[in-house]
């Protein structure tokens, strides 16, 4: 179970409309308490038919002694947990927990479930007003640090291991690396949430959803859970974004084909069925006739299926082969989240297929230096977080990771799955940022696969005509196309919190330059200006509007737009523009020339499309 513990002034909830059909009739009027220790609570699908309750309730009862107050609020929150129980569940657990803590002396108050409801908490601002705790029903013995069971019973019975690795080849448990290097960093962060369980996530909304609003993307409400809709703008954005993916490929350095294909694979197909079973419950089916069937959630069924029938030699390889994949798969509703986690979403998926291991490792190394290069490019950087199947396969090579490590110049957290499963991989990288809310997020990734060549009859003919089996890299080396866009909606929060200003880059943003005439008489001189930038490649706006100077460029700002260029007597005359750069929050003169020049070095090497709206303001709608 996953808690939130919150020491606050005080909590106002409403409870708005039912969540679940089976919600209990209540309350709902606002409710308010002062002085509570507010416990947001999140039973999971582990927690189902344990006492768990028990151990949730001393630890909040611990929590309120220290913090001195005997008030308590259990609020559901369903959000905290990838795996949430059954509604049944949930509410078995959270009603045993508040009738243990009620008996220990305290007054309990809970938010009721299955209810979308309004929420307003203040908390205080001491050390112990914010903590999270992950409890769990059995009992394992707890080390020094409270991190669990530990380090080395978990290795005996077979477990996962974590370890950290840095650049210099020198290896930490992870309690041993943070307590000499800290936690403070973003491989601090991540290493304590996914190796010691320590959640650091801030509360409340995140402030990205601003900026999907802003450009439209939105959950489809006449949809399945977890899937988009965009608007014209956030349509931009992906389809730009799905020109970059396509373009990174082509930098990696060997032939890459485009394919495409069926989001439909059979499961009576025994490679299908086979590869289907890794993914369990998140599996997205459907019927046809008698049949069953799988959506794909990545492009790998489609590629390895037309592959398998590609006549391969040893001369053309390596190679990859390349697809902005549609894919499903079957999140709980609970983890659903914008940009981030859906039921249908959109896989820039790369394999590379190669002779041999050492091949693979080669290719990988290349792979992941231009993932690098990529966030980079962004202004972000990531974290690395390596999962091996077996722990053997980093002892064999542990040099070459190493050598990763000091190609990127990063220490990295390394996971060893439990012993003898046969996987069909050996090691994978998960690259993660750590976002505005303080949350370790996966963008790219890649992969060595040596098992679906065999699964799936794909083979190449050796130098000796044999047969042989190749190894794959699975690659996502910007993330998904939604991951993509939620990495540079969040570097866009946090440049805001830095400079006041949200900033988008400028190759990506759907509009570019704004023309602002100062009046009516302006227009037809203003208009010249801005079909010739437009001319240029460079997506331009005009302000065709009635409205005040002043209203204008206030709109133009409030529209994120890079550049403003305002129009009148003065500058037609001089040929020297106003122009407003966003960036630098400063307005320069400028000849039109050199504002072209300026917005072509910017943008070099990145690649174009044309506005998705038309040029006039005053031929625009207003997008809800």
């Amino acid at each position: 179970m996953r808690i939130i513990l919150l020491h606050s002034d005080f909590i106002e909830f409403k409870a708005v409309s039912k969540a679940l059909k089976t919600a209990e009739e209540t309350n709902t009027e606002k409710e308010r308490f002062e002085e509570c220790l507010v416990v947001l609570t999140a039973v999971e699908k582990r927690d189902e038919g344990t006492d768990v309750a028990l151990k949730v309730a001393e630890e909040i009862q611990n929590v309120a002694d220290q913090v001195k107050t005997k008030n308590v609020v259990i609020y559901p929150w369903v959000h905290l947990s990838s795996e949430p129980s059954s509604p049944k569940e949930a509410q078995r657990v959270l009603k045993e927990t508040t009738e243990a803590v009620k008996k220990a002396g305290y007054m309990v108050a809970n938010a009721p479930f299955g209810w979308y409801k309004s929420l307003n908490v203040s908390c205080k601002g001491h050390p112990l007003s914010e903590l999270s705790r992950e409890i769990y029903a059995d009992d394992g013995e707890k080390d020094d640090q409270g991190f669990g069971e530990k380090y080395d019973d978990k290795i005996k019975k077979g477990e996962e291991k974590f370890i950290v690795l840095t650049k210099e080849g020198e290896e930490y448990t992870p309690e041993e690396y943070i307590e000499k290097f800290g936690n403070e960093s973003e491989l601090g962060v991540m290493i304590e949430k996914e190796a010691l369980k320590i959640d650091r996530t801030k509360a409340g909304e995140p402030e990205y959803h601003k900026v999907c609003r802003k450009y439209g993307i939105a959950w489809e409400p006449m949809s399945d859970n977890g899937h988009l809709r965009y608007g014209p703008l956030g349509n931009f954005l992906f389809d730009i974004v799905a020109d970059y993916a396509t373009q990174v490929t082509q930098e990696v350095g060997i032939p890459v084909y485009n394919v495409r294909g069926t989001s439909f694979f059979n499961l009576e197909e025994g490679a299908v069925a086979e590869h289907a079973k890794l993914f369990g419950d998140r599996l997205y089916t459907v019927k046809s006739g008698n049949r069953k069937f799988v959506l794909r959630y990545a492009a790998c069924h489609q590629q390895f299926a037309m592959i398998k029938d590609w006549v391969i030699s040893y001369k053309h390889l390596p190679f990859a082969a390349f697809e902005v994949a549609d894919s499903y798969r079957y999140e709980q509703s609970g983890e659903m989240l914008l940009c981030f986690r859906m039921r249908r979403f959109y896989m820039p998926d790369m394999h590379v297929f190669c002779r041999t291991y050492d091949e693979g490792k080669e290719w990988f190394k290349n792979v992941n230096d231009k993932i690098y290069e990529k966030i980079r490019d962004l202004g972000r950087d990531y974290e690395m977080l390596f999962n091996f199947s077996a722990e053997e396969h980093y002892r064999k090579d542990k040099d070459w990771v190493v050598k990763l490590l000091k190609s990127v110049d990063k220490d990295a957290l390394l996971h060893f799955y439990p012993e003898g499963i046969n996987y069909y991989w050996t090691v994978n990288i998960e690259h993660h940022i750590l976002d505005d809310m303080n949350r370790p997020r996966e963008i790219g990734t890649v992969q060595i696969d040596i098992g679906n060549s065999e699964r799936f009859g794909m083979n190449y003919t050796d130098e000796k005509g044999q047969k042989q089996d190749m190894v794959i890299l699975h690659t996502a080396m910007i993330g998904g196309i939604e991951r993509f866009l939620y990495t540079v909606f969040d570097t866009a929060i946090k440049k805001e919190k830095e400079c006041g200003r949200v900033i988008i880059p400028l190759w990506l943003n759907p509009e570019q330059v704004r023309v602002v005439p100062i009046r009516e008489s302006h227009i037809e001189d203003a208009m010249k200006i801005a079909k010739q930038i437009e001319n240029e490649n460079i997506r331009v706006g005009f302000d065709d509007t009635n409205e005040t100077l002043g209203k204008k460029v206030m709109s133009a700002k409030k529209d994120w737009v890079s550049y403003v260029l305002v129009v009148g007597d003065k500058e037609l005359e001089s040929g020297q523009l106003d122009v407003y750069d966003r960036e630098t929050n400063k307005n320069i003169k400028m000849p039109i020339s050199d504002l072209i020049k300026q917005i072509k070095e910017k943008t070099k090497g990145k690649p174009f499309k044309s506005m998705y709206v038309p040029m006039e303001l005053s031929k625009r709608p207003v997008f809800s």
